[in-house]
């Protein structure tokens, strides 16, 4: 009896890792750590997605293989994309379209890059500490 193996339903995706991804950027801040570095400086009324849903869209793509702005178009409802940015995969609104991500990765300034990058490296060094040794803990022998 032959096996035969179906690839073509119309919300499958190949990215299944990404959701491991994502469970190791929310343990870790990673992504939060960069998102409150950035001051949202647009004007509240006119403003559709906010800064933290951008900055995880844009990653993620970057993270699952799409590093050009320019996927963003076929991204935008791809439902592991969706899933990833906090939305209802099937039913959830699309993500930002390309010229919103370029219009908010344009805006982003020197302040909000120099905040992002110590951000980061705070967030990186405090995963690198040892964690605090208990008082009844014994010296490892080496």
């Amino acid at each position: 009896m032959p096996v035969v193996a179906r690839i073509d339903q119309p919300h499958a995706s190949s990215e299944g890792g990404a959701i491991l991804l994502q469970a190791c950027n929310r343990r870790l801040g990673l992504t939060q750590a960069l998102i409150d570095g950035i001051d949202d400086r647009r004007q509240a009324g006119k403003v559709r997605h906010a800064i933290a849903d951008l900055v995880r869209q844009r990653l993620y793509a970057i993270a699952c293989g799409y590093p050009d702005g320019n996927d963003t178009s076929r991204l935008g409802c791809d439902p592991m994309q969706k899933l990833l940015g906090g939305r209802d995969p099937l039913g959830g609104e699309d993500l930002a379209s390309q010229p919103t991500l370029s219009r908010f990765e344009n805006a982003v300034r020197r302040a909000d890059l120099y905040r992002m990058g110590i951000a980061h490296a705070e967030t990186v060094i405090e995963r690198l500490r040892p964690p605090p040794r208990s008082p009844d803990a014994r010296p490892s022998r080496r």
